[in-house]
């Protein structure tokens, strides 16, 4: 329960930030191009192995001793994450452009640490049989937040301001404030690994180093950061633009808000629960493997629906068929990476291979929104399509065990 809630709210900030932020950008009048370089905000989730070793070693004052390592810097994370949503209601990004990017990075600074944390957390309270099952429930309430910062956020805005729009959200990342102050720490507790260094050089080396080398000492690491780095690109491209496409061919915002939000949503937890079963069944290479190619021939529905314009029975094709492969997807993706981590090092080696996967996003977005100004929707959808080919490929190339 109380990972579902700290899911929900990490959830929470990433569509406030990326679709449903352009969708707020776009009431000032500016174009795609500079809408997509908003999508920079993201970049720390490409960053976060830098301080993720922190994450796992380094005590805060006052709150370690009383909470624990994990329990301590997702309290941290919660505050900042909060903080950062409410300095984004109060600074308009036309006229203190500065002061909104501090704001916006201080959110996913934030929320790029609580998502290694969540992962690590998972990682040391169950058994590796489960990892499957459990992120399929973490995915689901990930989603149901999606749900809400995108669907409910469209739906508010008929009535309230982006401004209050933003406040109500920061308010309901409390549930995950209240979730870390009474859930428990993991028996395995971090600042025990290192407790007995006497040196602070060791203690560095240990923190910074070692989760390096643990992970590079295993059999076909460089495939696995490759793969970390290819797979998600369809979706990744399709994040921050669709909602803007639906817009343009004539969609209203009930009408995206119903479909592609609340339908859509409803397809990828459905998704996801299938995803996590698959494994199970039929092992990460089979699902990994069906998801990609499931989801990059979904994708040409959107060619379609481009054809179509505001067909809404269409949509609802669309739109469920896609968002169900990205749930599986996503569920064999996130699982397979605790595959690839030890639990010694388990926050800084998953910061590794999560940064690797949002890396694409962070670029992919100030591209698509080149690629619409200069050629249009359809030579962007053919560019979704054809991004799904590197991550099919590649799902021969990767190992499935720690050797």
């Amino acid at each position: 329960m109380a990972i579902g809630c700290i899911a929900y709210a990490n959830g929470l900030p990433f569509l406030l930030t990326a679709s449903t932020l352009a969708v707020w950008l776009k009431s000032y009048n500016l174009d795609y191009t500079s809408i997509g370089l908003f999508g920079l905000f993201h970049l720390p989730y490409a960053l976060k192995p830098l301080w993720a070793p922190l994450l796992d070693h380094l005590p805060l004052p006052f709150l370690t001793n009383t909470l624990g390592q994990r329990r301590s810097w997702l309290c941290l994370m919660q505050v900042t994450a909060i903080a950062g949503l409410l300095g984004m209601t109060s600074l308009s990004p036309v006229e203190n452009l500065y002061g909104f990017a501090f704001c916006g990075l201080l959110v996913t600074i934030s929320a790029a640490s609580q998502n290694v944390l969540l992962l690590a957390y998972q990682m040391e309270t169950l058994y590796s049989r489960d990892w499957g099952i459990g992120e399929g429930m973490s995915v689901f309430a990930f989603r149901m937040a999606l749900l809400t910062g995108s669907s409910g956020a469209l739906s508010l805005s008929t009535w309230l301001s982006w401004q209050e729009i933003y406040f109500f959200m920061a308010s309901l990342m409390l549930l995950g404030l209240f979730a870390v102050l009474i859930m428990g720490e993991p028996a395995l507790s971090p600042p025990q690994k290192v407790r007995d260094f006497s040196q602070k050089r060791d203690w560095l080396r240990y923190v910074f180093l070692n989760p390096f080398k643990d992970f590079m000492m295993q059999k076909g690491w460089v495939a696995i950061l490759i793969f970390m780095l290819i797979y998600r690109l369809p979706g990744n491209l399709l994040n921050m633009m669709q909602t803007l496409f639906l817009l343009d061919i004539g969609f209203t915002n009930i009408e995206i808000s119903m479909v592609a939000k609340t339908f859509g949503m409803g397809a990828i937890l459905v998704g996801g629960f299938i995803g996590g079963d698959w494994i199970r069944r039929y092992g990460y290479r089979k699902t990994l493997l069906w998801g990609a190619i499931a989801h990059g021939v979904s994708c040409v529905l959107f060619l379609m629906q481009e054809k179509l314009g505001a067909n809404l029975p269409f949509l609802y094709v669309t739109i469920g068929i896609e968002h169900f492969f990205s749930g599986v997807m996503l569920t064999g993706f996130f699982s397979y990476q605790l595959t690839c981590s030890s639990l010694t090092f388990a926050a800084t080696q998953l910061a590794l291979l999560t940064s690797f996967a949002n890396l694409s996003g962070v670029f992919a977005k100030p591209l698509a929104g080149l690629v619409i100004d200069n050629f249009g929707w359809v030579h962007y959808f053919v560019l979704v399509v054809l991004s799904a080919i590197p991550g099919i490929v590649w799902v021969f190339r990767i190992p499935f065990s720690r050797d």
